[in-house]
């Protein structure tokens, strides 16, 4: 929006059926956020789509991002059922807003039908209004789980329990003040409300260790555990439940901007982030990110980015931004204020590595390929990996239809590498999403 008010030429590619990312999936107006509503901010886009000062393309996914003297060429496709819709878009300057996907952790019986990522559990509810069961367990770690909770709840379903990892309370140490100045006490309040009136347990300091049923989820087995999250001998609890909506943070997509080179850095969560300045600016003239693919932060911090982003663009384009300076100099205060926050709650809310001590060799850790812990660990003790890379060619983990986006974490993690470090300056697929090779062969040979 600042670049179509600013006189430039904007395209908007999006994957999804409808603008506004997950965050805002089948919202009218929700509530919360800084800053202008999302209906306000819908209404403002919607008319610049009418006047055609943006050219709004849907169902389409960027697969391939390259690099030209006078900027980038976008290869894109369509949706699943139009994967042979392929064309390519070329730009002076491309703003990245690529997103995130959950990020899972196995424990013995995850494969069974009725686990879900705590994501997924939402995007049902909100896409298409579906429970994703009768009596539903919110486990894993972060405040994101609040916010599933609430999504559940107040679309009538049965939450039995919410099921932290860590110590919340924890919070005020790492920042006492910044969750007042970052807007959040009114989220915070309206998801532990919405707990308290169903009588909600919130247990603390536990950890889901295994799911069990014979041809779907019946229960799970959870522990109260320490704060490196080993069991505490004596504390298993057994909860029945028909759907468990699980998640341990996120994962940000950067593959398009590893195509080019960009730099990457490790982010305060301890994953990969794109590394920008204090204007979105990659390391790539032109190249521009925004949102959770420069770090974990959540959709208020993602939607400040995007305007400083837009900014950025413009400027790049050799054109003056719309905004003020004021109110640019006022926007990336408040990224700054608002990333500290993030990284506050990644400090509350880390990964610890007792986790690993429940994935038996049973257990599949790459579910594309079928691949067990066991296979994974054998590949290191056994075989002499040395590498993921290693791993990946003598396991087969990672060359399924996620292409290792799920598993590749938790794989080089059983086996004491470090995925993030690993991939800093390292190589990344030519294809960030599955295309038909028969697609981009005509798309070729087209005149």
């Amino acid at each position: 929006m600042v670049a179509a008010r600013s006189g430039c030429s904007a395209t908007v590619i999006d994957s999804g059926p409808a603008v506004g990312g997950q965050y805002y999936l089948g919202a009218q107006s929700p509530e919360g956020g800084s800053g202008l509503s999302y209906a306000a901010l819908r209404r403002a886009f919607d008319g610049l789509v009418a006047a055609r000062g943006i050219d709004l393309r849907l169902s389409t996914y960027a697969y391939a991002l390259q690099r030209h003297a006078d900027g980038f060429v976008l290869r894109t496709r369509g949706d699943d059922r139009h994967r042979h819709r392929v064309s390519e878009i070329g730009a002076r300057t491309v703003v990245m807003a690529t997103g995130a996907f959950d990020r899972q952790l196995p424990f013995p019986g995850w494969t069974l039908p009725g686990v879900m990522s705590g994501g997924g559990a939402q995007a049902l509810v909100k896409g298409s209004g579906v429970l994703p069961g009768q009596r539903i367990v919110v486990a894993g770690t972060g405040p994101f789980l609040l916010a599933v909770a609430y999504a559940l709840i107040s679309a009538g379903g049965n939450v039995v329990a919410v099921v932290e990892a860590n110590e919340p309370l924890n919070l005020a140490r790492h920042a006492r003040a910044a969750l007042p100045a970052a807007g959040k006490t009114a989220d915070l309040a309206r998801f532990v409300s919405a707990l308290a009136r169903k009588r909600v347990p919130y247990l603390r300091r536990h950890r889901v260790r295994r799911a069990e049923g014979l041809d779907r989820l019946e229960s799970i087995t959870i522990s109260r555990v320490d704060s490196e999250w080993h069991p505490v001998s004596g504390t298993d609890q057994v909860l029945e439940c028909d759907a468990l909506a699980i998640g341990y943070g996120f994962t940000a997509q950067t593959d398009l901007a590893g195509q080019v080179g960009a730099h990457m850095r490790i982010g305060s969560d301890g994953g990969l982030a794109i590394a920008v300045d204090d204007r979105q600016r990659t390391s790539i003239a032109g190249l521009i990110a925004a949102g959770e693919t420069t770090g974990i932060g959540g959709v208020d911090l993602a939607r400040l980015e995007g305007v400083i982003a837009g900014v950025a663009a413009v400027e790049h384009c050799g054109r003056r931004s719309a905004l003020s300076e004021s109110a640019i100099g006022r926007g990336t205060r408040d990224v700054a204020r608002l990333r500290g926050f993030a990284d506050a709650l990644h400090a509350t809310f880390p990964l610890r590595p007792g986790w690993r001590a429940d994935v038996d060799d049973a257990t599949l850790v790459c579910r594309c390929e079928e691949v067990s812990a066991a296979k994974v660990r054998d590949a290191v003790s056994d075989l002499g990996a040395l590498d993921a890379r290693s791993v990946k060619l003598l396991t087969r983990a990672g060359m399924g239809w996620c292409q290792g986006r799920v598993c590749a974490p938790t794989v080089d993690a059983l086996c004491g590498f470090d995925t993030a470090e690993s991939l800093i300056g390292g190589s990344y697929r030519p294809v960030a999403v599955p295309v038909p090779l028969g697609a981009i062969a005509s798309d070729r040979m087209s005149p």
